[in-house]
């Protein structure tokens, strides 16, 4: 649909190419705006139920930890092995972290085990913050409305933007196995990085 590609395609245009519209390649604002809905049905009842609690030094707590997360620790740990950290700028053009920082250098390679293991914890600590403090504070409906929305987002990314998703390092990903192909086609570097090239050559 574009004439242009993503950075670091080889092809010269997204004419014909058989994962156009199966891989999130090029940044939408449609798809900025989706993710921003999903992420603000989990915010809302959660900072309505931390302001309503009074929990402002778990509020605090919870800021530093988003901050840090945001910032820099995401960058360092995922989103360095995306191919949308090489486009143009020093921030991000993407739908999940568009407008943060590229400090961490740019890296193809896969993520290692432990990188995924220390991400999903920290996005688990993140999202799931809320417990403790409307347990004990026994707020049962915003408890209840925080971590069902959770869950439905948790179910609509899996259906939707994780099979799409454009960093195959990324532990929720769920690209379906024939468009990574492709993707390793169009982006050599990474498939070098993934020990994917001799593969595909041979294919």
């Amino acid at each position: 649909m574009g004439s242009t590609t993503a950075r670091g395609c080889v092809r010269e245009n997204c004419q014909d190419c058989p994962v156009q519209g199966r891989l999130r390649c090029l940044h939408r604002l449609r798809d900025y705006l989706f993710f921003l809905v999903l992420f603000a049905a989990w915010a809302a009842p959660f900072l309505a139920g931390m302001t309503a609690g009074r929990h402002w030094t778990g509020l605090l707590v919870w800021l530093g930890l988003a901050l840090i997360f945001f910032l820099y620790f995401e960058a360092l740990i995922l989103c360095r092995h995306c191919p949308h950290y090489l486009e143009a700028g020093a921030s991000l053009r993407c739908h999940a972290n568009y407008g943060l920082p590229k400090i961490p250098r740019f890296d193809p390679r896969p993520l290692r085990r432990w990188e995924q293991v220390l991400w999903l914890i920290w996005v688990a600590v993140l999202f799931l913050f809320h417990l403790p403090f409307f347990i004990l504070d026994q707020q049962w409906p915003l408890l209840a409305l925080t971590t069902g929305n959770l869950a439905v987002i948790w179910w609509i990314m899996r259906l939707t933007m994780c099979q799409r998703c454009y960093n195959l390092s990324c532990p929720l990903n769920r690209t379906p196995g024939k468009v990574r192909e492709v993707f390793f086609r169009n982006y050599p570097d990474f498939a070098r990085a993934w020990g994917k090239a001799k593969d595909e050559s041979e294919g």
